[in-house]
């Protein structure tokens, strides 16, 4: 078996102690934080990058949530703290694929697999999550219905 990637987990602590130095506590905040939710799944932190960037995209999905909802009632003020979080998380996870690009993956997965009916949906979704971690599952989940009717 492959060595698993484990770079994550390191920048992350590097740019802990960056932000300390420089005395940036709203970075310093925001990176405790994802510290803390990777720590919570494994104390040591000793987590492959995949497993690191699945827990990165819940967060980030969590601060999108939040957004919205501080959107609704009209508290400018702390969406923009959120915007200016999710910024911060984004730049650990891989760029956001395009609706057009995750098409293409799951034709691709389809075709790689020979999937020709809705059964299959699950080992389909469970190979496109497992080759593209941080990929938005439910636009997966989508056009997986659409190919597979």
């Amino acid at each position: 078996m492959a060595e698993e990637k484990r770079e994550l987990f390191d920048r992350l602590n590097k740019d802990l102690q960056k932000s300390m130095k420089e005395k940036n506590e709203e970075r310093l905040a925001v990176l405790r934080m994802m510290k803390s939710k990777i720590c919570y799944v494994n104390p040591k932190g000793d987590l492959s990058d995949v497993e690191i960037i699945k827990i990165l995209t819940k967060y980030k999905h969590e601060i999108k949530e939040s957004i919205e909802e501080y959107k609704k009632v009209n508290r400018q003020d702390v969406v923009e703290l959120n915007q200016k979080e999710l910024k911060i998380v984004e730049e650990y996870l891989p760029r956001e694929l395009s609706a057009e690009e995750i098409k293409s993956i799951v034709q691709q997965t389809i075709q790689e697999l020979g999937a020709t009916s809705i059964k299959e949906m699950g080992k389909v979704m469970k190979e496109v999550l497992a080759k593209h971690p941080g990929i938005d599952g439910k636009t997966v989940n989508q056009f997986v219905r659409e190919f597979l009717k």
